[in-house]
This record gives structure tokens, C-alpha cells and sequence, in this order.
């Protein structure tokens, strides 16, 4: 069956060491099978300490990161662009070193702010010439990088799985590819399922969580059709559970979550893995 993974915002906003060492502990007795470290700028986190905490734990981790400092692969500024990329290269190190399974998250455009303006063609046409000058590296990697359309509040750049399907197809790696959300699919796709399953092969990361990402498998979800496309991927193949700490002031502020979603973020992603191996470990009907 695939593999579970508990995304780190639902402890930090940016993950550091010494949060690291505690969920580690937390979660190596559950149903839980590897680590997403989410970090924007990875200051305060170090790769040899992540590394050191897989082995003891055998716990695996991967990567989670956006562009900080309103960056963006699409800017306007040669030297922000510049700038973005570098970002993209310490990510790729970064992974490199701790041994990190797969390099995920909304990697493309400024998540300083909320989206105020559509993106154009001109953008797009940045954002691809972008990844070409880093298609090299990215391929050298030889791992998963992931990229993940957000829903029309946080970016104009990329809101669908379709648009970052043609990225996808404009970059031309085979380890290149979407990180699926559901939470901003379930606002962003026209036909939620179907679209799944016809971009399952794209799909090289998954983020799961209820719609308003609570509690998994309460929600209007089909959680039956879910699960039957979660059995069609590899059985060694990762998938998150994402949710949002509330009570963590800057955490609450990034991701406009400003209420618990019917649990505490630890139980929301416990309770998740166990609800989702019982899921995918169903016989396909």
C-alpha cells in the first residue's frame, strides 16, 4: 500500500532542529511512515540533523518548501528570478545531503501575498524559461520534484493540475511533475475524480486532508473514490497528510487558518494516517 507521510505545518510554520527531534519522536510509533519537512527558507534546519534523525527513527523524510522573501520564477526582476532559482538549487542541495526522498511544494511563484492580479502570458512564459535553465540540476537530482498549483487566492501563476501538467510537459523530465492538494483541487478542478485519474501519471506527490482540511474521511470527500485512485499508485509511493497548526500565530497568518478544524493538527494527522491505511489497504472492489 502507498506510504503515509505527516506533513510538519501541522507543528511549525518552518520547521527547525529542535521541533524536528520532537515530532520524530512523537510519531515513530504510529501509523506513520515518513516526514515532510516543510520549511521556506530551511534556516534552522540542517540537513545532517534531518539525516541523523531518518536513520535513528526509520523514519524517511522528503522536502516541502515554496520561494520566501516574495520570490518568484515568473518575476519581472532578472536578478528576483536570479534569486528564486538559487532558492531552487539550496533546495536541491539541501535534499541531496539529508537524503530526502522527493523535493515538493509551490515552487513558482511569490507567496508573500495574496493573489491580486492575473498572471499573463508573458509570466508563464518566465516561469517555464525558469525551469529550463534549472532542468539540468533538477535532473541531476534524479528524485521527485513536485510542483503544486494553489487555489486562486494564493497564486494567478498556476491554479490547476492542467496548468502544471503543461509545465510539466514544457520542463520534459521524467522526475519532474505535479504535487496533487486536494484542498486546492477540491476548489480548482472542474471534475474532481475524473481529473485525478487522467493525471495520475503526472502525479508525483500528494497532499491529503479533509475539504477544509480537517479531519480525513469526514468531509464530502468521496473518501471510497479516493481511496480506489490512492491503490492505483506504486506501493512504495508517498502521499502527506497536510493540515495547519491555528494556535501558531504566523502559521494561522500564512495559511488563513484562523479556527481549529474540528481537531488539534497532531490529531488531525494521527487519527488521518490510521483512517487512510485502512483506506488503501481494502481490496479493490
Amino acid at each position: 500500500m502507498v506510504r503515509i507521510g505527516a506533513h510538519t505545518f501541522a507543528w511549525s510554520p518552518s520547521l527547525r532542529d529542535h521541533e524536528a527531534t520532537d515530532i520524530f519522536a512523537r510519531i515513530k510509533n504510529s501509523d506513520l511512515d515518513f516526514v515532510e519537512a516543510a520549511s521556506y527558507d530551511l534556516d534552522g534546519l540542517s540537513p545532517g540533523h534531518l539525516k541523523d534523525l531518518s536513520d535513528r527513527h526509520g523514519l524517511p523524510h522528503t522536502l516541502c518548501s515554496g520561494l520566501p522573501r516574495g520570490l518568484s520564477l515568473a518575476s519581472t526582476d532578472l536578478n528576483k528570478r536570479r534569486e528564486a532559482q538559487d532558492h531552487v538549487r539550496r533546495l536541491l542541495d539541501f535534499a541531496q545531503t539529508s537524503g530526502a526522498e522527493k523535493v515538493s511544494g509551490p515552487i513558482h511563484g511569490d507567496l508573500s501575498q495574496l493573489a491580486s492580479e492575473p498572471s499573463t502570458s508573458e509570466d508563464w512564459q518566465r516561469l517555464c524559461e525558469s525551469y529550463g535553465e534549472l532542468a539540468a540540476e533538477i535532473g541531476a537530482w534524479g528524485k521527485p520534484f513536485s510542483v503544486e498549483p494553489l487555489n486562486r487566492y494564493q497564486s494567478s501563476l498556476l491554479n490547476t493540475i492542467e496548468q502544471t501538467q503543461a509545465l510539466s510537459e514544457a520542463v520534459d523530465l521524467a522526475n519532474f511533475g505535479i504535487l496533487v492538494d486536494l484542498f486546492h483541487a477540491n476548489l480548482e478542478q472542474t471534475n474532481l475524480y475524473d481529473d485525478l485519474h487522467s493525471h495520475q501519471a503526472s502525479t508525483t506527490h500528494v497532499h491529503l486532508c479533509g475539504a477544509n482540511r480537517g479531519m480525513i474521511g469526514t468531509c464530502h470527500l468521496d473518501w471510497s473514490r479516493l481511496g480506489q485512485w490512492l491503490r492505483q499508485f506504486p506501493s512504495d509511493y508517498g502521499v502527506s497528510i497536510e493540515t495547519f497548526n491555528s494556535h501558531d500565530p504566523l502559521l494561522s497568518h500564512r495559511t488563513r487558518t484562523w479556527r481549529e478544524l474540528g481537531a488539534p493538527a497532531e490529531q488531525i494527522v494521527l487519527e488521518g494516517a490510521t483512517v487512510l491505511k485502512n483506506l488503501v489497504g481494502a481490496a479493490s472492489p
